[in-house]
């Protein structure tokens, strides 16, 4: 299985005040889910409300037949100046049957056009910066 990482810093979401309704103390990204999940939705996408998992926040998003998990968690930098310069990874991995996976068919691929999407939205702000993608194998 494969899953792309796009990984970026900013002082823009929260990840210093711990939310009363988090899972565990470290699940910050619910602001940046939500603000993503509507920056996709400008770019065409459709994409569903974001929920909390024990490690940060997903959001399901499908752009004609492709549908795809974007998991997002932030963190506080060790060399953080300021309460929330935070790291940053959105975990993007496509939703595929269980037919697919047993066949090995439709793996993900660094050509799908929402890793080019989310990157560009990334880019576009002034306040993010250090975005770049990584690749992994599960």
């Amino acid at each position: 299985m494969k899953r792309f990482d796009i990984l970026f810093e900013t002082n823009r979401f929260n990840v210093s005040e711990v939310g009363k309704h988090f899972i565990n103390p470290c699940c910050f990204g619910e602001d940046f889910a939500e603000w993503l999940r509507q920056q996709l939705t400008r770019k065409g996408y459709t994409a569903g409300v974001p929920y909390q998992e024990d490690w940060g926040w997903e959001v399901l998003a499908q752009h004609g037949s492709q549908r795809y998990y974007l998991g997002v968690s932030g963190f506080l930098k060790e060399d953080a100046v300021g309460k929330n310069a935070g790291e940053w990874r959105i975990m993007v991995e496509k939703k595929r049957s269980i037919g697919e996976r047993l066949r090995g068919r439709n793996h993900m691929a660094d050509s799908e056009p929402i890793l080019a999407i989310v990157e560009s939205i990334l880019r576009e702000q002034t306040d993010i910066r250090n975005v770049r993608a990584e690749f992994v194998s599960l």
